[in-house]
């Protein structure tokens, strides 16, 4: 991965594509948390949620 904290200033000021490299690089963790607690709902609604919600507060994340 890109030196984490350009691609973070980017992504929090829009950029697409640094937003995307972000989504891939913790897709695994997203992944487990849909494996662990995807059994009592819709893993695609699980993930799609926990993608959104990764997008959403990414604008908090401290460099």
């Amino acid at each position: 991965m890109k030196d984490f904290e350009d691609i973070l200033e980017k992504a929090q000021k829009g950029d697409g594509q640094a937003i995307n490299d972000l989504l891939y690089e913790y897709l695994p963790l997203i992944n487990g948390l849909v494996y662990k607690y995807g059994k009592k709902v819709n893993k695609d609604d699980l993930r799609e949620h926990l993608m959104f919600k990764f997008i959403e507060n990414m604008k908090k994340f401290k460099k």
